[in-house]
């Protein structure tokens, strides 16, 4: 999957017609996560606070040193739409750079909350905070 800036997932976004298009587009870049291996698929990799199972493995850039990259998954079509729209906008990034984006700006941009139900959009949020703690976590460590 491709990292996309803020400008280019906001125009898939407007170039969508109705609801039905943009989750169209949602369950679309789902499908262009790469599945994790059941390996990955384990406690320690869980994220909390998501209804359905998300599973989240960061790594440091192999193309790019000092850049993150994410790898995550779940059980659920719509919420691997919701992760491959985050990774989009998060890997090839440094944890600064990380750090920097406003996040939550860019999903109300987007208008996800009208999209999702409330609960998809706390898992959300959790994922969210995992992809801070870890960049935060690897900003300590340097």
């Amino acid at each position: 999957m491709k990292t996309m800036t803020v400008d280019e997932l906001t125009r898939e976004f407007d170039d969508c017609a109705d609801k039905e298009e943009r989750l169209t587009l949602i369950l679309e870049l789902g499908d262009e996560l790469e599945p994790l291996g059941d390996e990955h698929k384990v406690e320690v990799n869980r994220v909390r606070g998501c209804t359905s199972n998300v599973w989240m493995i960061p790594e440091v850039s192999a193309a790019a040193p000092g850049k993150l990259r994410f790898r995550a998954d779940s059980d659920s079509q719509i919420v691997r739409g919701l992760i491959a729209i985050l990774l989009s906008l998060v890997n090839e990034r440094t944890p600064e750079e990380i750090a920097a984006l406003d996040l939550e700006g860019v999903f109300n941009r987007l208008e996800l909350a009208r999209y999702i139900s409330r609960s998809r959009s706390n898992g959300l949020s959790s994922m969210v905070q995992r992809v801070r703690d870890i960049a935060q976590h690897c900003q300590s460590a340097s």
